[in-house]
């Protein structure tokens, strides 16, 4: 029976902000037994009241509760110290600690006067005495805490669990014509409707789809995902982040290993796949070294050998999936052989020119992502020992181009696609196919896919994620 008291006086104090003697009332209960049962009954079950008030109020004073951080504050003449308020209060300090205080004292004055009057048939008879300007002392003492051990508030980032294992496999043999299947900025990320809790990608799910039945169809050597494979949108000081990106992070590393996870099912356990830091995914080393420096290259002891816990390799499990990590960006260069060269790339140019200024300045044939654009510029070099050919091909998004992903607009001058390099291993024969997906439909080699959203096999993959297309 007592526990059922302390149930019923807890939710109704804590969670529905009934003072002590309005739960008292309510229960027919003494208010120092209701307010005793109730503090032992949220004693033994904390869980139940993470979020609700600190359960500080009193007749004398006020209190907010915000999980992490609270307020208390008393504007009652027989509190003016914060020993007092912290007193009154029952404050628990080994839970909680005084961030900081204010004490405040005012004086006002309020004519006093003392009645003593009689009404009979509307009209009055008695004493009226004044007793002149009196001046009363206020105070105020208001508290701000900060809980000593931090609850999480929002949903821990966590690496994905990953029931899939493969070691990273050898290079293809060098000889031969080899072929190479590349993919570049798929964005990956979500922003999520504030009325209905639906996750919105930016990432385009039937090109996605689309670059996957390709890659099944090719059979390529190797696969090469050019960087920017997630957009890491909370983690960037750069721009005014909506309200609709908070608690993204974790879907966005869920579906991007999934994604992953396709693309290594889909070519085997013998076929290299190699992604590419970008920009995008560099957001997070950034904002480590620049919010959260005791989490640079912070590892779990059991898992030195691994990339630091709260790296992109570490969040995605690259590691299971066999995938090998091209970090460094801009740095991140990656050589099919002698002659080419692939980057995620690092110059942006308008519309036709982003090409032709990297094949200014280069004498290979580079293959970069970055400008979500289908280009590609080429020019002859002469020199004393004979004429070289620079190329620059720069690889289409897999990510919307309806202007979903922050910081575009629907008129931006993007385009969807992949690319497949056939190259000699020895030599310096090869050749560039473009693949443009348009609406979802590409065409290659006489055969023609359509991408699936793939919403049923993410939501039977990734129960308890509110997903759309």
């Amino acid at each position: 029976m007592t526990d059922n008291l302390g149930q019923r006086a807890a939710h109704l104090h804590w969670h529905n902000g009934l003072t002590w003697n309005e739960v008292a009332k309510e229960l027919g209960a003494k208010r120092e037994r209701a307010r005793g049962a109730a503090r032992r009954y949220k004693r033994n079950h904390p869980d139940e009241f993470l979020d609700a008030g600190a359960g500080w109020d009193t007749d004398q004073v006020q209190s907010e509760h915000f999980t992490n951080r609270a307020t208390v504050e008393s504007k009652s003449p027989r509190i003016k110290t914060l020993d007092q308020l912290l007193e009154a209060c029952e404050v628990d300090l080994e839970t909680w600690r005084v961030d900081h205080y204010i004490l405040n004292k005012w004086e006002v004055g309020a004519k006093s006067e003392w009645k003593d009057l009689h009404y009979k048939d509307g009209k009055a008879s008695g004493d009226v005495r004044s007793e002149g300007l009196q001046v009363e002392p206020l105070f105020q003492v208001k508290a701000w805490l900060v809980r000593r051990q931090l609850i999480p508030v929002f949903p821990v980032i966590q690496p994905v669990e990953c029931n899939l294992s493969f070691e990273t496999p050898p290079g293809p043999e060098r000889k031969g014509i080899l072929r190479s299947l590349i993919w570049a900025d798929s964005q990956v990320g979500f922003r999520r409707d504030l009325r209905t809790g639906v996750l919105v990608p930016f990432h385009d799910l039937r090109a996605m789809d689309v670059a996957l039945q390709i890659m099944a169809a090719a059979k390529p050597d190797r696969v090469d995902g050019l960087g920017d494979a997630g957009d890491w949108t909370m983690w960037t000081d750069r721009f005014v982040r909506e309200p609709e990106f908070a608690h993204t992070t974790q879907p966005l590393v869920l579906a991007l290993h999934w994604f992953l996870a396709q693309a290594r099912l889909t070519v085997g356990v013998d076929v290299p796949i190699r992604l590419h830091e970008g920009n995008h995914d560099r957001r997070i080393n950034d904002y480590i070294a620049i919010h959260l420096r005791e989490a640079h290259e912070l590892r779990a002891a059991d898992e030195m050998g691994l990339p630091p816990a709260l790296s992109v390799q570490r969040l995605l499990a690259l590691h299971k999936l066999g995938i090998e990590w091209i970090g460094d960006y801009p740095d991140d260069e990656d050589w099919l052989n002698d002659l080419i060269c692939l980057a995620h790339g690092d110059v942006a140019r308008s519309p036709g020119n982003t090409a032709k200024a990297v094949t200014s300045e280069i004498d290979c044939v580079k293959i970069v992502g970055h400008v979500h654009r289908a280009e590609m510029a080429i020019r002859t070099i002469h020199t004393r020992h004979g004429n070289k050919t620079a190329l620059c091909c720069c690889v289409p998004c897999l990510c919307k181009t309806n202007g979903e992903v922050p910081g575009s607009d629907n008129r931006d001058d993007w385009q969807e696609g992949i690319t497949i390099v056939d190259y000699e291993a020895d030599g310096r024969g090869y050749s560039i196919d473009m693949i443009p997906i348009v609406d979802g439909v590409a065409i290659w080699n006489g055969q023609r896919f359509e991408g699936r959203n793939r919403i049923d096999d993410l939501r039977r993959d990734l129960p308890g994620w509110n997903w759309d297309d």
